[in-house]
């Protein structure tokens, strides 16, 4: 092993859920935008393919635009969050217009949360793996939903909204599974996947 994690993000989120697990780690942008990651999520469904392979399509995108930055020896960790619901993946939200109607279709339903891990271990070997949780949302009413949409926690976040903003509260009923997976990076998984020999 060369060197601290090297982690292909620059989620501001995933940077501290690492340090709140103690992981010593380096963050690079791996330089994919949003408009790659839709694409490569919407060919993935286009062939047939599920939410949960369309998301780590994703993740390995970012992981093997990483590379190439990584020291010989170093892990690198890649991950990408979606969320699903009917089936449908809903990505971030491009504008307020966009997050309001995102946040309605969610409203009062549960839904899926995925996130795809990509990592190299020391050795170069790959490791993969998805883990999925379930969020439920009250049946807030626009007041509620105006709120949150002033506070602008929906941008930069699948679904068009974060767990873990204080102004979300009243949309979030209960989150089943993992709570740093909605966040964006599962951390029981990934210290699993990290502690892989």
């Amino acid at each position: 092993m060369s060197g601290p994690l090297l982690l292909a993000s620059t989620s501001p989120r995933r940077s501290e859920l690492l340090r709140s697990a103690g992981v010593a780690f380096e963050a690079l942008d791996p330089g994919v935008d949003d408009a790659a990651e839709a694409l490569v999520a919407r060919d993935a469904r286009a062939r047939g393919l599920g939410p949960a392979a369309a998301v780590t399509r994703v993740a390995l995108l970012k992981l093997l635009a990483a590379l190439p930055r990584a020291r010989a020896g170093q892990r690198v960790l890649a991950a990408d969050t979606t969320v699903v619901l009917d089936g449908a993946l809903l990505g971030k939200a491009a504008d307020r217009a966009a997050a309001a109607a995102m946040l309605g279709r969610l409203r009062g339903r549960a839904h899926e949360v995925l996130t795809a891990v990509a990592l190299v271990l020391g050795d170069g070997r790959l490791a993969v793996d998805v883990a999925r949780s379930e969020v439920r949302f009250t049946a807030f009413d626009d007041a509620a939903l105006g709120a949150y949409l002033d506070s602008g926690g929906w941008r930069g976040k699948a679904g068009a909204y974060g767990v873990q903003d204080a102004a979300a509260a009243p949309l979030v009923a209960g989150v089943a599974g993992s709570w740093s997976n909605v966040v964006g990076l599962p951390l029981e998984l990934v210290s699993a996947m990290l502690g892989a020999r």
